[in-house]
């Protein structure tokens, strides 16, 4: 078909050579179509990715340990670790150290021991914070409490921010942290 409003070529012009259409293979260098094994098996040009699903494409290895087990962290990672374990206990108490001591508690020494440590801290956070709720609750009855309640959460916040990163600070040291007020429910 050809367009009648489309001007015409001067003579002696010559026209570039036509892409095959996208249902035939091109030449060389050129992915087939998806979904379409190259002609004559041929390779996938370098630089060019496979269809999906596609038996010549690039076979990856599996990496890591192949019996199931996680692979020691190295120093800097279990310094790293331990000291996300306390800076975890500023936005989630409890919960955050819990899931990242779980993760690798087996994979470094300062790793178990300050997650151990940052959880026991967030469990001992959260039971005050479950406290000063009951506390907030009577003191709605009225009295002296009802001005001092109030006071109790940010400091309660403040102290666990502060020990938190003292925490965090010497497990990047790689030094173990104790805090000062704490109940050892994980041991």
């Amino acid at each position: 078909m050809s367009d009648q409003n489309a001007p015409t070529p001067p003579p002696g012009h010559q026209d570039l050579p036509q892409q095959p259409p996208y249902d035939q293979p091109g030449p060389y260098g050129q992915q087939p179509p998806y979904g379409q094994q190259a002609p004559n098996g041929q390779q996938v040009p370098y630089g060019q990715q496979a269809p999906y699903g596609h038996p010549q494409g690039v076979q990856y290895q599996q990496s890591g340990p192949q019996n199931g087990t996680e692979p020691p962290l190295t120093r800097d990672g279990d310094r790293l670790v331990g000291t996300f374990d306390h800076l975890l206990n500023i936005v989630a108490p409890a919960v955050g150290p819990l899931i990242l001591w779980l993760v690798t508690r087996r994979r470094g020494p300062l790793a178990d021991s300050e997650g151990r440590e940052a959880l026991n801290f967030g469990i001992t956070a959260a039971i005050v914070y479950v406290g000063i709720g009951v506390i907030s609750l009577l003191s709605l009855i009225g009295g002296p409490l009802a001005l001092i309640v109030p006071l109790l959460y940010p400091l309660l916040w403040v102290a666990v921010v502060v020990y938190a990163i003292l925490g965090a600070v010497q497990a990047n040291k790689g030094l173990p942290y104790r805090y000062p007020v704490t109940f050892r429910f994980v041991s």
